[in-house]
């Protein structure tokens, strides 16, 4: 038998699902502070503290505080149980609008607050600009999917760029949160609304 000790394998594995838990833990302590003080008055020491790690940890995840205020506002749009818009897109034509308005106020009823936030601070912060306008445009191509989905179909009054426009307009944080409505009421509200907006008259 040889006298040389075995090698351990590295479980990289391992390591990547406690990055991934600290990196949640930090984005978890800077959604609730970003929401209470604002992203202005948020220091990342106070996430750090919040967070219990140290400063130079959340440097390493993040490289900056825009970086994590987007990392936050994803978190958020992603951690809900709504319907993706390109399964929306792939529905029954008749059950589209009825479909996305649950989608959103399931998704709202979570991520509004920090998406209205994230408009806020990027109003004040150049840096969040490029994060905006990339997140908006994402919205917007994918909208335009499902308002292309209505025009096949012969649903809309109108064209597919002016639906996917409408429904970016109507269906966005700002009026989730200042209809104040439980999200199973919103979503009667949204699909009602989007559909006297953009659909053909029934005979």
């Amino acid at each position: 038998m040889s006298g040389r000790p075995v090698k351990r394998k590295y479980d990289a594995s391992s390591r990547r699902a406690a990055a991934a838990a600290t990196r949640d833990r930090i984005c978890a302590a800077a959604e609730e502070l970003f929401v209470r003080d604002g992203y202005a008055r948020t220091s990342l020491r106070a996430v750090a503290t919040a967070a219990g790690v140290a400063e130079a940890t959340i440097y390493l995840a993040f490289p900056n505080k825009g970086a994590l205020l987007d990392a936050v506002i994803l978190r958020a749009v992603r951690d809900n149980p709504s319907e993706p818009l390109d399964a929306v897109a792939a529905a029954s034509p008749e059950q589209i609008l009825s479909r996305m308005a649950a989608s959103n106020a399931t998704l709202m009823a979570r991520a509004a607050r920090v998406i209205a936030l994230g408009e806020s601070a990027a109003l004040m912060h150049a840096e969040l600009r490029p994060l905006r306008e990339r997140a908006h445009g994402n919205l917007r191509a994918a909208l335009r999917v499902v308002a292309d989905r209505l025009d096949a179909a012969g649903l809309l009054r109108g064209g597919a760029q002016e639906a996917a426009d409408t429904m970016y307009a109507i269906a966005s944080e700002s009026t989730y949160l200042r209809a104040g409505l439980p999200p199973d009421r919103y979503a009667r509200w949204l699909a009602d609304t989007l559909g006297a907006a953009l659909l053909r008259q029934s005979p």
